[in-house]
């Protein structure tokens, strides 16, 4: 029609359309009778249209388009009405392929940031670091789930390390019990998925608390033996799609790879992540701090401790034994003060001859003395150790609670000392 103009964008409030853009069924109206024409603000110099015809284009329940038939004549829909839905479906058509393309997009982007995770993992790293890098790139995989490191040392399996971004993992030193998808896992040596039902299956323990949603359990096998066990979860079961199990799968082997390019065969004998005397080699307690010291802001209530504990009397203990004997009494001492066999979250690291180290972490306040209480209370009647002795032993302890006025594992670690 002549005498028309149309901008190319409009303020919607002041414009015609406002009153009708929730229509759900072709609308005619006549002009001067059902709209006055000082609203049709698009003819620059009379009105010259006599009938308009809306006609509504509706996605997933809602008005999202009306396309409007104008005419100096009466518009009779019925015998139109065949073009109209016709029209409608074309849209349907265009609208399905735009968003197809756009999905495409998006899933293009969501494979280069995969492949740009795969290549953070690099042989010159240090095993705890690739381990590191694994769980903070699973982490982002699933951005509103969990991702935890279960490691075998002090003859139990805990977890150990946890992504920075992860918003309520299990917690470090949790001990894996049978029948939990850990477990499952590990006796496997496959990834297991299971979905949580009335806090079944647990997912690696009975003291995790409330078990929901879906769990991914991923064997770490170096030189075909399973060195660890990572455990992805998240409340909805459905951000587990196949593309993302597979992705989460391929890290774990990328970095189980990784690291086996850096160790030969023999060397697996031992944990992966232990250091002398089945406790935790330093590399992995100090990840450990920095990880949660940077998770230490979130609003969970658990708290953190990290601490030095050592036999108060090391030069009896060396008059008494032998050297070899010596070896096998720090290893009965590791897997004694193991926080985990006494029910406490936490895990003995190692940091010097005679000394450890120590991270417990809990909900209660007393978590850390409660676990002394016990050692202490079994350590009455003295210890016995795996040579048949018994003897009576002592052990000191420093211990700072992690807070934000430390920035690193250093920092704790000479506060710790103090």
């Amino acid at each position: 029609m002549p005498n028309v103009m149309f901008q190319d964008r409009v303020n919607f409030d002041h414009h015609f359309l406002n009153d009708y853009k929730e229509i759900q069924e072709i609308t005619v109206l006549k002009v001067g009778e059902d709209i006055a024409k000082g609203k049709l603000m698009h003819y620059f110099d009379f009105v010259q249209a006599k009938t308009m015809v809306l006609v509504p284009f509706r996605n997933k329940g809602e008005t999202v388009a009306i396309t409007v038939l104008e005419s100096d004549l009466d518009i009779e829909v019925e015998k139109i009405k065949d073009q109209i839905l016709s029209y409608n479906n074309a849209l349907v058509n265009v609208l399905d392929t735009y968003l197809e393309v756009v999905d495409l997009h998006e899933q293009q982007k969501e494979w280069e940031v995969y492949e740009k995770s795969l290549a953070k993992f690099s042989p010159r790293q240090h095993k705890v670091e690739i381990l590191k890098t694994m769980l903070n790139e699973m982490q982002s995989c699933i951005p509103k789930g969990n991702v935890s490191l279960v490691c075998h040392g002090m003859d139990t399996w805990n977890v150990v390390l946890n992504s920075e971004k992860s918003n309520n993992p299990g917690k470090i030193g949790l001990k894996v019990e049978e029948k939990s998808v850990a477990y499952d896992a590990l006796e496997k040596g496959d990834p297991v998925f299971s979905m949580h039902f009335n806090n079944n299956p647990k997912r690696i323990s009975s003291g995790e608390g409330i078990t929901e949603g879906a769990s991914y359990a991923i064997p770490v096998v170096i030189h075909d033996r399973r060195q660890a066990v990572v455990i992805v979860s998240d409340n909805d079961p459905l951000s587990f799609k196949d593309s993302t199990k597979h992705k989460l799968s391929n890290l774990v082997r990328v970095a189980g790879l990784t690291i086996q390019a850096t160790l030969n065969k023999a060397s697996m004998a031992t944990d992966l992540l232990t250091h002398s005397f089945d406790a935790y080699m330093p590399e992995l307690w100090e990840a450990t701090v920095d990880t949660e010291l940077k998770r230490a802001g979130n609003s969970s209530r658990t708290k953190t401790w990290f601490g030095l504990i050592s036999p108060d009397d090391i030069s009896a203990l060396r008059t008494k034994f032998r050297l070899e004997e010596l070896q096998k009494i720090q290893e009965d001492f590791v897997r004694f003060l193991n926080p985990s066999v006494y029910g406490f979250p936490g895990y003995i690291g190692f940091n010097s001859d005679y000394v450890y180290s120590f991270i417990i972490q809990s909900d209660k306040e007393e978590a850390v003395e409660a676990w002394i209480d016990k050692f202490k209370t079994r350590l009455a009647h003295g210890l016995r150790l795996s040579n048949g002795h018994t003897i009576n032993i002592r052990f000191k302890i420093g211990l700072t609670e992690l807070s934000e006025d430390c920035a690193n594992s250093y920092q704790v670690l000479t506060k710790a000392k103090k």
